[in-house]
């Protein structure tokens, strides 16, 4: 009996799909081609997914030579800075293949100036102003402003940078969160003012002087060379004529990446391929799938541990990249993971590559890996731990409202949201985070090969840019997610081009809004003061649903005004 392997037979199947994209692809790809890829708009954001898909359309521009340059628009960047400037890599790749780059702007930031300076060309509406204003972060402190409807967030913290929980506590931020944080933007300045200035060849003096007179109009920033050209849309692209030696014909690159990805997923007879397995952790990390809100990407333990538990035993996954994009969350359930990452270490080789965010829960999961990568400008650390609960007591005695406790218990109410811990309560507590940090001291160590005595210096909460992080020995290397992947195809013994990339993506259950909507009782804490804590409600709800639950959080995400 003749056995006719099962590729073979996929891709007799699928023949005719195959020609029919190559022939799009063909007729798509000529040297008058100009791929626009507008950013913003009214589009949705980029996710994780998304912005993985976009850089592999850009590894296929760099090696398509039929394609006469690439048109980028910038309408809004809502991106973080490890991938601005991971899409910058990329970006000079494609030029130095000889593909034209340029970039139109109506009006430009800080972040937008970072990507669209390593374009051929950058060109600007008349109309529009450069505002320039350095990397900043705004910080809101709710703790006078929640006293004054009679709730208060009662929090510890282990380690003395640990600064998350003052928003919720204070006025004004201690001595310590502002030295932690100017020492870090400091850095990301640096950066930011490095890669502008050699990829404009302005001086780093010219730089600092557009910042001080910003905003600047469309001509000053040309006279100052921040841009190339001033000109509406229509006229920018007029000179493409004059590039391309005839009239461009625009196709939209969103198309062409859908198209090329298609290819290369149809089945094809090649030569069998190790698989490295790229696993992207997004979001909050939060224990139960329950925890999971409307909406947004989240790290569930639920999830997360099985996936591992499967690459340990899947024979045909040689190594494993963890992809980490998080602020951290539940040190319960980032313990969880990162013991699980522990073992899977010990059968084949795991590198963690952080994303714009890694800090406290993301660099516990990360922790154990064999090597832990970052991106120059990725935020990380943020070693310690937070806890608490929301306090409502005092504003619901307002309207009359009073709590008895009844039961044998003797501290029954230790955890409740109506008063504040009491002296013995608190020095409880504090022992319980205290237990919680020295564990994330001890696994850091173990995973970093270093003593806790040598951690201790670098932890206590506070972050560190990815270059800070390396020079305190937190992270191994420097690169993107591409790099890493090669760097564990290497400690994995597979030779370059022998292997082969299994994303492993994780999405919210299916039905989660309807079950959490016939679950709730009401409105949260978190809906009532929605309005007033914008982006911050997430910390509230956790302290409110999970009151005492020690916290790994850092900030949520740092980035350049817009």
């Amino acid at each position: 009996m003749i056995r006719i392997p099962v590729l073979l037979i996929l891709t007799l199947l699928t023949a005719p799909l195959r020609i029919l994209v190559t022939l799009r692809l063909w007729f798509m790809r000529r040297k008058h081609t100009v791929l626009v890829w507008t950013i913003g708009g009214g589009r949705k954001p980029i996710d994780a997914k998304g912005f993985s898909r976009i850089l592999a359309g850009l590894e296929a521009l760099e090696r398509d030579p039929k394609i006469g340059g690439l048109r980028i628009e910038i309408r809004s960047l809502q991106l973080g800075l490890a991938q601005i400037y991971t899409l910058r890599e990329r970006l000079e790749a494609v030029k130095a293949s000889g593909t034209q780059v340029e970039v139109h702007l109506n009006a430009m930031g800080d972040a937008c100036l970072l990507l669209a300076s390593v374009a051929s060309r950058i060109s600007m509406c008349p109309a529009g102003e450069l505002m320039l204003s350095g990397p900043a972060r705004p910080v809101r402190f709710y703790g006078e402003g929640l006293g004054k409807v009679g709730v208060s967030v009662d929090l510890e913290s282990a380690g003395a940078y640990k600064s998350f929980g003052e928003t919720y506590t204070r006025s004004l931020p201690t001595v310590q969160n502002r030295s932690a944080m100017d020492h870090l933007l400091t850095d990301i300045h640096k950066q930011w003012l490095d890669a502008v200035s050699d990829a404009r060849e302005v001086d780093i003096a010219a730089l600092e002087a557009a910042l001080d007179d910003s905003p600047l109009s469309a001509e000053q920033a040309e006279a100052a060379g921040l841009i190339d050209a001033v000109a509406y849309e229509d006229e920018d692209w007029s000179r493409w004529e004059d590039v391309l030696g005839k009239s461009p014909k625009q196709v939209e690159f969103g198309s062409y990446v859908r198209r090329t990805r298609l290819l290369n997923r149809l089945p094809w007879p090649r030569r069998r391929r190790k698989t490295i397995a790229v696993m992207h952790l997004n979001g909050p990390v939060v224990e139960r799938r329950g925890q999971l809100p409307r909406g947004g990407s989240f790290i569930s333990s639920d999830d997360v541990v099985p996936a591992l538990d499967r690459l340990v035993e899947d024979d045909a996954v040689h190594a494993v990249v963890l992809s980490v994009n998080s602020p951290g969350g539940s040190a319960l359930a980032s313990d969880l993971i990162a013991r699980r990452v522990g073992s899977l270490n010990e059968k084949k080789p795991v590198v963690a590559v952080m994303g714009n965010v890694a800090a406290s829960g993301g660099y516990y999961i990360s922790a154990l890996a064999r090597e832990i990568w970052a991106h120059p400008a990725t935020v990380t650390g943020s070693i310690g731990v937070v806890g608490g609960k929301v306090v409502l007591g005092p504003a619901l005695a307002r309207f009359g409202v009073q709590t008895t406790w009844m039961g044998p218990g003797r501290d029954p109410g230790m955890m409740t949201p109506d008063a504040r811990f009491s002296d013995g309560q608190r020095q409880r507590f504090r022992a319980s985070l205290q237990r919680v940090y020295a564990r994330f001291i001890d696994v850091v160590s173990r995973g970093r090969g270093m003593t806790s005595e040598a951690i201790e210096p670098v932890a206590q909460g506070r972050v560190w840019t990815g270059i800070q992080a390396m020079e305190h020995g937190l992270v191994d290397r420097l690169g993107g997610l591409n790099q890493a992947i090669a760097r564990t195809a290497e400690l994995a013994g597979v030779p370059p081009g022998r292997f082969r990339v299994r994303p492993v993506w994780f999405s919210p259950p299916k039905f989660a809004m309807l079950t959490q909507a016939v679950g709730a009782q009401g409105p949260s804490v978190s809906d009532w003061m929605g309005p007033v804590l914008g982006s911050d409600r997430l910390v509230i709800e956790a302290l409110y649903s999970s009151p005492g639950e020690p916290l790994t959080l850092s900030v949520d995400a740092l980035s350049l005004s817009p």
